[in-house]
């Protein structure tokens, strides 16, 4: 059973990475696509690259590479209530970043797309007592800081609906958390 959810959790990440370089939107033209709401997030900046995203999201270039040693902090409220920390790792290259996270009780996935404001990324939760996902400027908000050594953040979401796994009853939850993995 212990190697199943091993082989799982390398196999979600992998699935998720195929995913988002296969497919998408071949037009990069810039061409008018019905979008006119240029409207500027302004994104704030204090140390590094920092932006957040609330609506109009805008997820930084991070710099191509691997990321070791890392960690996530998840707090879920709402119908649900629990919060977990969990060691992870992830890569980054060519705009796209994947970090995951997991244990033999979570597993989470935080997914990076610069550039882009229809696929920006988001969030995948899977735990025992809940699953859930949300993207970025849709459902939740991320900020990103990215340093020499070290890619952090944190990210947020409102309103999310979550099944129990193994269950069918759906749950609103809210989300917030922490991220941070090293070079």
């Amino acid at each position: 059973m212990s190697s199943l959810r091993r082989s799982l959790l390398v196999l979600i990440p992998a699935l998720a990475l195929l995913g988002a370089c296969g497919g998408g939107d071949d037009d990069d033209s810039g061409g008018d696509s019905g979008d006119s709401s240029d409207q500027s997030s302004s994104p704030t900046t204090t140390s590094g690259d920092s932006r957040s995203s609330n609506g109009d999201v805008d997820i930084p270039e991070i710099k191509d590479g691997a990321f070791a040693d890392g960690e996530v902090h998840v707090e879920v409220s709402g119908d649900k209530d629990f919060k977990f920390d969990l060691k992870g790792n992830g890569i980054a290259t060519g705009g796209y970043t994947l970090l995951t996270f997991g244990s033999d009780e979570a597993s989470v996935i935080l997914a990076f797309q610069a550039g882009s404001k229809d696929e920006a990324g988001g969030l995948s939760i899977t735990h025992t007592k809940l699953a859930t996902a949300g993207a970025w400027g849709t459902d939740c908000t991320v900020t990103i800081d990215e340093g020499a050594d070290e890619v952090k953040g944190e990210f947020g979401c409102k309103d999310l609906e979550g099944i129990e796994p193994g269950s069918v009853k759906t749950y609103k939850v809210r989300v917030s958390g922490n991220f941070s993995v090293t070079r």
